[in-house]
């Protein structure tokens, strides 16, 4: 079995270099992810596709009972979708991005800066050294994940302080029953000059790289500071300085994401929503802001709020629910809406958009690196990883419990 299987990865290995120099070879493409090969029932969104399909952000790949899928990304990296699998690629600055809704796969990476891997209620940073890489033994549970790290390290995120798996070490990540406030995302980029305000935690933590974001964390920007949040499901949120904006609600695993700009300045760079009742909503005093596939920058001083379209097309009503009219924004159109009222017909201003990006972007600032998977759904058998700078995580991060040689040893950064 094991030899069927390493067999089956040395094949679409040498495929997989001829489908990347035949993309290559077709002309430069800003977009393309990687090449998809493929092994009995294969599907990208509803279609069912064969090897050599180039894959993009957004598509959703799914491999059916005894089917599977390798994808060798532009990056020096690969994925092995096993059977019963199905994942959601994401847009990323740098290393692949996808987010595994059920299954198992297995990642191979080559790049030395630290992967990040979203689950449900949290994320994983998995660091290797050049030489080396890292190694982990990964098991999905029903309520939760155990992983053994051979090599590297991981450091874990979720609700409390983060927690490292050296190598040799072993942890149980179990979602926690009571609930409580899970994940939302983490800061990307930083100009260090803010704050977050948490539930229950008396002190305010400072905006810093990697902070974890929960659902409902009020972030603050102050002077100069500004921010990149990096959500699970692979959006970003660039907040302007002096802003103040909340994540009411963020599940990637049903696409549902609700947020808060109290003041300030919010540029939203939405993933492609697809699954059903999944929805992006902004929400100021005077308006509420919705989209499902696109790029938008919003600027609030508490009584009115301006909307500017980006990319796509945004919807923009009023939050006085007695009022009905909506407005929709292309590119480069932007509307108004003051307290009370509705929002006034969209009008076309590049410049108006091009000034909000601005003073939203964030220039020069430190960014960690990106990219990475999740896993979660039913019970799966024990899965062998190796990869060289990364490594893989099941389930929802809450609790963990670390044992080293027979004994409990919690570590953290």
């Amino acid at each position: 079995m094991k030899k069927a299987f390493w067999l089956l990865i040395a094949i679409l290995l040498v495929a997989g270099i001829i489908g990347i120099n035949a993309v290559k070879a077709a002309g430069p493409d800003t977009q393309w992810l990687g090449v998809l090969w493929t092994k009995g029932g294969v599907s990208v969104g509803n279609a069912r596709v064969s090897s050599g399909t180039t894959v993009l952000p957004g598509d959703v790949i799914t491999t059916a009972h005894g089917a599977s899928a390798w994808i060798r990304f532009r990056s020096p990296a690969s994925t092995i979708l096993l059977a019963d699998t199905e994942v959601t690629l994401l847009a990323s600055d740098s290393m692949p991005s996808f987010l595994l809704r059920r299954g198992a796969v297995v990642v191979d990476e080559k790049a030395v800066n630290p992967v990040q891997i979203a689950v449900p209620g949290g994320f994983v940073l998995v660091k290797g050294d050049p030489q080396t890489g890292a190694e982990c033994e990964m098991a999905s549970l029903n309520n939760g994940a155990s992983i053994t790290v051979k090599r590297g390290l991981a450091e874990i995120h979720g609700k409390g302080a983060p927690v490292v798996l050296h190598s040799g070490q072993s942890g149980r990540v179990e979602a926690s029953p009571e609930g409580g406030q899970p994940v939302a995302g983490r800061v990307n980029k930083v100009i260090p000059q803010g704050q977050i305000q948490r539930e229950g935690v008396p002190q305010e933590l400072p905006l810093q790289l990697n902070q974890v974001v929960d659902w409902n964390d009020l972030v603050r920007t102050l002077q100069t500071g500004r921010a990149q949040i990096t959500l699970l499901d692979g959006s970003t949120l660039n907040v302007g300085a002096r802003s103040e904006i909340k994540i009411l609600k963020h599940d990637p695993q049903a696409q549902q994401t609700q947020i808060e700009l109290a003041v300030g300045k919010l540029q939203a760079n939405v993933q492609k929503i697809t699954a059903p009742g999944g929805k992006f909503e902004l929400r100021t005093k005077s308006a509420v802001i919705g989209t499902i596939d696109t790029a938008f920058v919003a600027e609030t001083d508490g009584n009115q709020t301006r909307v500017c379209g980006v990319e796509g097309i945004t919807l923009v009503q009023s939050a006085d629910p007695n009022i009905t009219k909506s407005v929709r924004l292309h590119k480069n159109e932007c509307t108004i809406i003051m307290l009370g009222g509705a929002p006034t017909d969209p009008v076309l201003n590049p410049g108006e958009m091009a000034s909000m990006l601005s003073q939203t972007n964030i220039v020069g600032a430190a960014a960690a690196g990106a990219g990475g998977l999740a896993v979660g759904g039913t019970a799966i058998p024990w899965v062998w990883v190796g990869v060289g700078g990364a490594a893989v995580l099941a389930g929802t991060v809450t609790g963990i419990v670390l044992a080293t040689s027979g004994t409990t040893s919690p570590t953290t950064p």
